[in-house]
């Protein structure tokens, strides 16, 4: 039986996990990952990276990896709805190829959305996880009991070896999945519920000669035999199809061989050679947790929001959780801050992950109302009606409800447009931008992501996400804001904490490439705090009284410091 501690707890070794991993490793944090399974993930599962995750994941130095491991950008080009792969199709939705849909998808973010399978995805993490030397981790090992009391939370946990031991941290992060162990032993509860039972097929097969000249992501099949989706994992030959059986049968009758006829039906030739490498059965659920924060212990992904997958959300929504989240750590880890501070993480986080699991389901209801299911239920009724003397009309009506469910597959909005609002945000006056799922309309409006702008500096051409790399906060101002620069300088001195300040324009700090002052609405004089974590967290669009006091007032907020030392502004 060994026994010790360490900062920080992670239970669940999928990319949520992981990710938490691999921030706190850069951030200096101490770590330790228990995952039950030895190694990960063998089934593909989820695929769609947003492009707010690569944006992170740019900032921790893996996004060149995923990109070069993810499905290629040019098969990642729409949305295909077809009565079998070699059969007729019924309609598509184009998200890639438009010249102009393509340059706004670029003028939004330096990275683009990618489809990277969590079995090719999580070892990319994983490694980038084990090049830190403060990040331990412990696959294979399983976590059998846990309490927890004011000042830690301790985990009991055994091996594969048989070896038992206790660890002891300052914190917990629970981002063990749907199941959750972690969620289940603190009695946490969950509102909604189950929308069906599904299984996954993952399959290899050439299917390159029904695919060339139609680079689609996903494929909607409908036919007598079954409804359900086809995902593109590698453009040819890697597979995955999921799809609805009803509550008569069961799991166990999806046998290989019934599994095999099924994906016959699917690609419409039968001559085509198809190897089944796991069949699996899983729910499709949209549940929210109550409570993010349970005393020392904070829930994140699936272990707080399992959700359905039209969307593509799940993990993305995980990875923003632990992106929120850990530099919030730090800052009390470090004795900066007040524990209050990690209250946010649930005031912050629960609104956008409910949107998200409510935007899911409402994607899902919104196919199957129109005929297109797929995966929400089991009914081929209007699929079956296309081998018969109707299939003209069902054709027809399918394909006219077809253009309606853009936004199910094309989200700028819902990625990059949320704002948080909590008592981190110091509010600057200007209205709430309404979100529109499939609309992204840029803003630096205190709560929401700093937009992003091309900028020269010493060292070459950035983007200004790569400022906000999580180390610490960043200050932009204008060319007459060196007042502003002055302040935060003086006040971060004062604080302890970490941040950089950039003055730009021409001949400053940064050069922009665009009018970054009108798409952050301020003025030369004005200033932009930003967060860690890329969240604007205070905006004045021109020096306003005394900048020590006003930015003083903000950054302490920011952190939920709760008293401000106003002698700073004559400190010297």
């Amino acid at each position: 039986m060994t026994d010790d501690s360490v900062d920080i707890a992670i239970v669940g070794g999928g990319p949520v996990g992981l990710s938490a991993a691999i921030q706190l490793g850069k951030l200096g944090i101490a770590c330790r990952l228990f995952e039950q399974n030895a190694a990960t993930s063998f089934h593909p599962r989820g695929h769609v990276i947003s492009g707010r995750t690569m944006e992170i994941f740019r900032t921790w130095d893996v996004e060149n990896a995923v990109n070069e491991a993810a499905l290629p950008i040019e098969r990642h080009a729409g949305i295909g709805f077809v009565e079998s792969l070699t059969g007729a199709e019924i309609g598509s939705i184009q998200t890639r190829g438009d010249e102009a849909r393509d340059a706004l998808e670029r003028s939004i973010s330096p990275s683009l959305k990618r489809s990277c399978p969590q079995d090719v995805l999580e070892p990319i993490l994983r490694e980038a996880a084990e090049k830190l030397a403060l990040v331990d981790l412990r696959f294979g090992t399983r976590v059998t009991e846990i309490a927890q009391n004011g000042e830690t939370v301790r985990l009991s946990w055994e091996d594969a070896n048989g070896t038992q031991g206790n660890t002891t941290a300052r914190y917990l992060i629970a981002a063990d999945g749907a199941r959750s162990f972690v969620r289940d032993a603190l009695s946490v509860p969950m509102t909604g519920g189950s929308m069906g039972q599904q299984i996954g097929v993952y399959f290899k097969a050439d299917l390159w000669d029904a695919v060339k000249s139609r680079p689609y992501l996903l494929w909607w099949v409908y036919n007598a035999t079954t409804t359900g989706v086809l995902i593109s994992l590698d453009g040819r030959y890697r597979w995955t199809y999921n799809f609805a059986y009803s509550a008569d049968k069961s799991r166990h009758d999806y046998t290989g061989a019934r599994c095999l006829e099924i994906l016959r039906a699917v690609i419409g030739d039968p001559s085509v050679d198809i190897k089944i490498e796991n069949i699996m059965p899983w729910r499709m659920q949209a549940r929210l947790i109550e409570h993010f924060r349970v005393g020392r212990t904070f829930f994140a992904g699936d272990a707080a929001h399992p959700l359905p997958p039209t969307g593509g959300q799940g993990m993305n929504t995980g990875i923003a959780d632990v992106h929120n989240l850990i530099w919030k750590l730090k800052l009390v880890l470090d004795g900066l801050a007040p524990d209050s501070l990690l209250d946010t993480y649930d005031a912050e986080r629960r609104p956008v992950a409910g949107f998200n699991v409510e935007q899911s389901a409402r994607n899902a209801k919104k196919m199957a109302d129109a005929g297109l299911s797929g995966i929400l239920k089991a009914d081929n009724s209007v699929a079956g009606g296309l081998s018969g003397a109707e299939a003209p009309r069902i054709r027809a009506q399918l394909a006219a409800a077809i253009p309606a469910q853009r936004e199910h597959f094309d989200y700028p909005g819902q990625t990059f447009g949320y704002g948080y609002q909590s008592v981190l945000i110091t509010p600057d006056g200007t209205r709430q931008i309404p979100l529109e799922v499939d609309h992204y309309v840029p803003s630096a409006r205190p709560g929401h992501r700093a937009p992003h702008f091309w900028a020269r500096k010493a060292s070459g051409t950035i983007s200004s996400i790569d400022l906000f790399d999580g180390s610490g906060f960043t200050l932009l101002t204008g060319t007459e804001g060196l007042a502003w620069i002055a302040a935060f300088e003086r006040i971060l001195r004062h604080l302890g904490v970490c941040g950089t300040a950039y003055s730009v324009g021409q001949g400053m700090d940064l050069e922009p490439e665009t009018d970054w002052l009108a798409l952050y609405q301020i003025s030369q004089s004005g200033a932009v705090l930003v967060r860690p974590d890329g969240h604007v967290a205070f905006r004045s669009t021109a020096v306003t009284g005394d900048p020590v006091a006003v930015l003083d007032t903000a950054i302490r907020k920011s952190m939920a410091l709760t008293h401000s030392d106003m002698g700073l502004a004559h400190a010297g």
